[in-house]
């Protein structure tokens, strides 16, 4: 007997993931991949703590002297020794007392190096695909990282370090974009909580690589060499098959979604999955570009809230880590410490995004880490009760403002449609990274202008965050239109 036909159904993006499975055993495999990545990122984003470490003590010529003392000495001293207990560039190229300023200087080269990177991977990766873009990154960064431990001079090391910089703003982006694309509103949640804690415990591993690598050259080629085994990806993640059909390959896209489901276990066959071409594929062959996520008024509005809202997540995370050392006196325990107190902010992440949505959860988390900061100013640092008590704020203020970095990133995801997807996080990004540079200019004014200002926008942000609309459960957008149209409630296909 002839087996039936099967009806070629024409169905949206969601509704052949549904089909294929959205979130098998081939999407699990793929998260668990990506999502390791993020240990290195940690490790490169923060690694001038230990490789730019300075010496506590030195000595000049041979009389060992407290730090302080031997930089106040007259005339200069012109020949430095240090102790055997690590290395780092400090050493390596004194740069102590009035040169101690150039290790501050190479993390500053290295985040506009970020910033560049988040922009321009951005933008390419929207031209020329998600996973293209995230093996060019890897390959950045696996190869200017190792070769940045192999440098002779500090003016060398800038400049390696930009570079490295660069690639790793590719990387973090492409690959959260990669690995959240295509999963549904429930999965993201769970994908974009993921990705923090694993950069948490990346923290905290090189805490424990830093401890038992004190050599500033070897702990660069440790967190450098081991990235270039994830080009391996090239065979092991497809392209992301939503960017395909916004770039009218169907047929690519087609064939990725059903061996996804052949993986996961789905009993469908290559004729059942018939992407509809009515909403998801492009009319024209327009290219879109940083400047399309302004020139709509609903997209404007969504870009310059978001912006605000990177980037007072990002000056705020960073103007509290920078505390981290104070929590102890072992700078390895209170690094690993930093990334801990995290966890339980994501895992909060976890747990509301999917009941109370995005927008509530963005918003409790911004006031949470608002109204600690400003908790900070009427507390005074003389009595030890109180000090006490703001040490707990200042965790509490970094749990919350963690949260919301972390809400951030998916809630972005989902707002801006796909065609700009990428170069809007990447505007964002960058707003973020501008924010990470801001920070230490603002500690400097003391602690009551540090918290108030942290504070403040933290609360403005939390209101402005109220103003965007919810995204749980709803479609991802994939146009400009979807965006300032978007389709009603009651019309919409389940």
């Amino acid at each position: 007997m002839r087996p039936p036909i099967l009806n070629r159904l024409r169905m949206d993006f969601d509704e052949a993931m549904k089909a294929v499975g959205e979130f098998g055993f081939t999407q699990k495999t793929q998260q668990v991949i990506l999502n390791s990545i993020q240990l290195f990122g940690a490790m490169h984003m923060l690694s001038l703590v230990f490789v730019g470490r300075e010496p506590s003590s030195v000595m000049c010529g041979d009389h060992l002297s407290v730090y302080d003392d031997v930089c106040l000495m007259k005339p200069p001293c012109d020949h430095y020794k240090y102790g055997p207990e690590f290395t780092s560039i400090a050493t390596e190229w004194d740069l102590v007392c009035e040169k101690s300023h150039k290790v501050g200087l190479a993390q500053s080269v290295f985040m506009a190096g970020v910033l560049l990177g988040n922009v321009q991977f951005g933008s390419f990766s929207d031209h020329y695909g998600r996973l293209r873009m995230t093996l060019v990154g890897l390959a950045l960064l696996s190869l200017l990282g190792t070769l940045s431990a192999m440098v002779w001079t500090f003016e060398q090391f800038l400049v390696f370090r930009f570079l490295v910089g660069y690639g790793a703003g590719g990387v973090i982006l492409s690959v959260f974009v990669l690995q959240t694309e295509n999963l549904s509103s429930y999965h993201r949640a769970i994908s974009a909580t993921c990705a923090p804690c694993t950069f948490a415990f990346g923290v905290m591993l090189y805490a424990v690589m830093a401890y038992f690598v004190r050599d500033w050259r070897n702990l660069l080629l440790l967190s450098s060499l081991p990235v270039g085994v994830y080009l391996s990806i090239y065979f092991l993640v497809p392209e992301s098959p939503r960017w395909l059909v916004t770039k009218g390959r169907i047929t690519e896209a087609e064939d990725i979604l059903h061996q996804i489901g052949r993986k996961n276990g789905m009993k469908v066959s290559r004729s059942m999955i018939n992407l509809a071409e009515s909403k998801t594929t492009p009319k024209t062959d327009k290219k879109y570009g940083l400047l399309d996520c302004f020139k709509t008024p609903v997209l404007r509005m969504r870009m310059v809230i978001l912006i605000c809202s990177w980037f007072t997540a990002s000056m705020v995370y960073y103007g509290l880590t920078m505390n981290a050392g104070n929590l102890g006196s072992n700078v390895y325990i209170s690094f690993a410490l930093s990334g801990l107190v995290e966890l339980p902010a994501y895992l909060f992440g976890f747990l509301v995004l999917n009941r109370t949505g995005r927008r509530k959860a963005m918003a409790a988390s911004m006031f949470v880490g608002g109204v600690s900061c400003l908790s900070l100013l009427v507390l005074s640092k003389e009595d030890e009760t109180m000090v006490i008590i703001r040490t707990a704020l200042a965790l509490i203020g970094k749990m919350g403002i963690s949260s919301a970095f972390n809400i951030v990133y998916i809630y972005s995801s989902e707002l801006l449609p796909t065609v700009l997807r990428n170069s809007g996080m990447g505007i964002c990004s960058m707003s973020a990274r501008i924010g990470g540079v801001v920070a230490p200019q603002i500690i400097p004014m003391g602690d009551k202008a540090t918290f108030l200002i942290f504070g403040g926008t933290a609360l403005a942000c939390a209101i402005f965050d109220l103003g965007l609309p919810e995204t749980l459960n709803k479609p991802l957008p994939e146009n400009i239109d979807d965006v300032e149209y978007p389709e009603p409630a009651s019309t919409r296909k389940h």
